[in-house]
């Protein structure tokens, strides 16, 4: 799939009330009375609960928020783009595509043909909020097309739901302010499922001071 150029994707966490009704969950001991100390490397969140130290992952913890949000959403919130995509396909990838595309309009995509092999994408689902970097769709789009054939008895709609998620979260690399950490946390909080991302792996690590002090040789 031919791709287009691209501008530098701008960080954004949507406000999860917007998008769903809150969770109220209990089992969030990990992420309460946190203090955000600050940013590792661009791709972890460290803070500090008590005498425990807290790393959360940034892009599993959007991730996790996200999917849970895509998962619930169908057709209930889109944007239209102030510049359409266009998709170069070859003459196999679009067989593909026009199985898939039934599937993604569930999800609030717009999409339709644009001339010989050539798709135009006009709606998105409101999860990517300011839509900055056009790499995005056609990542997802390589993504889905990269696996094949559609099977409908295999979960395809999970396999877009985490597509979604993975490609809008934000990636390693991106700076967060202070208030957007917050944010993150917060939302992550009222996640059904916060101590993983869609794949499995986990959104945060704690350390306790115990563990911290055998790792430093300060008690056997």
């Amino acid at each position: 799939m031919k791709k287009t150029g691209s501008e530098e994707k701008k960080f954004e966490v949507i406000n999860a009330e917007k998008m769903q009704k809150p969770i109220q969950k209990s089992n969030t001991d990990s992420f309460e009375n946190l203090r955000i100390i600050g940013q590792v490397s661009k791709l972890y969140i460290l803070a500090e609960r008590g005498e425990d130290l807290v790393l959360i992952d940034q892009h599993a913890a959007h991730e996790r928020i996200l999917y849970e949000q895509v998962l619930k959403m169908k057709k209930s919130r889109v944007q239209e783009l102030i510049t359409p995509v266009t998709i170069d396909l070859t003459p196999k990838e679009k067989v593909l595509m026009e199985e898939y595309i039934p599937y993604l309009e569930d999800f609030g995509f717009g999409i339709s043909e644009f001339g010989d092999n050539t798709y135009v994408v006009t709606f998105v689902p409101e999860i990517f909020g300011r839509l900055e970097d056009p790499e995005v769709i056609h990542d997802i789009v390589s993504d889905l097309l990269a696996s094949g054939k559609v099977k409908k008895d295999t979960g395809i709609s999970e396999k877009i739901c985490k597509t979604l998620a993975c490609r809008a979260a934000i990636k390693g690399g991106a700076a967060c302010s202070l208030r957007q950490m917050e944010e993150l946390i917060e939302q992550l909080k009222k996640a059904e499922n916060p101590y993983s991302c869609p794949h499995g792996r986990p959104t945060v690590i704690t350390f306790t001071k115990g563990e911290l002090d055998r790792m430093f040789a300060r008690i056997q």
